[in-house]
């Protein structure tokens, strides 16, 4: 009689969405160490790139349609092509290393104020990579403040 074969689960990617908040910060060598959760989602490569203020971090298969959203919107007229040739040169390839952690470029640090503390934070498709001064600044803008405007989004959205 044989024996049944098993076959093996396949290797865990990580989270589908990219969600929470992580403080990190950006080490002498320019590197940032991504959050261990989404280290696997992240692992075949990513792209990064600049958003309002902040940058983006897509993984390598989500980058695309990126590219394709600034393509509707030069067809729509509501972008530039030179916006998003600028988009395209500002944007970068990355490869976390062993440790999980990504170079990332000076001309995206100087561009988002990236030194030092940052927060990594999830935006469903990607994560946001923002200096903790200016994610502190965009939170303290919020009527009310975050904790009343998420009690009064549960209510409103029956949740």
């Amino acid at each position: 009689m044989s024996a049944a074969v098993i076959d093996a689960p396949a290797r865990e990617r990580g989270p589908k969405l990219f969600l929470g908040s992580f403080e990190h910060s950006v080490d002498d060598k320019n590197r940032l160490v991504l959050p261990a959760v989404y280290r696997p989602r992240l692992a075949a490569g990513a792209y990064i790139g600049p958003l309002d203020g902040f940058v983006g971090l897509w993984p390598e298969d989500g980058f695309e349609t990126v590219l394709d959203k600034y393509d509707d919107g030069v067809d729509l007229g509501i972008v530039s092509p030179e916006a998003r040739d600028a988009f395209e040169a500002a944007s970068f390839p990355v490869q976390p290393d062993s440790q999980g952690r990504i170079a990332v470029p000076r001309s995206l640090r100087e561009f988002a104020g990236l030194a030092g503390p940052v927060m990594v934070v999830g935006a469903r498709h990607r994560l946001g990579v923002w200096a903790r001064d200016r994610w502190d600044r965009r939170q303290e803008t919020i009527p009310g403040g975050a904790d009343d405007a998420l009690r009064q989004a549960a209510r409103d959205l029956k949740l």
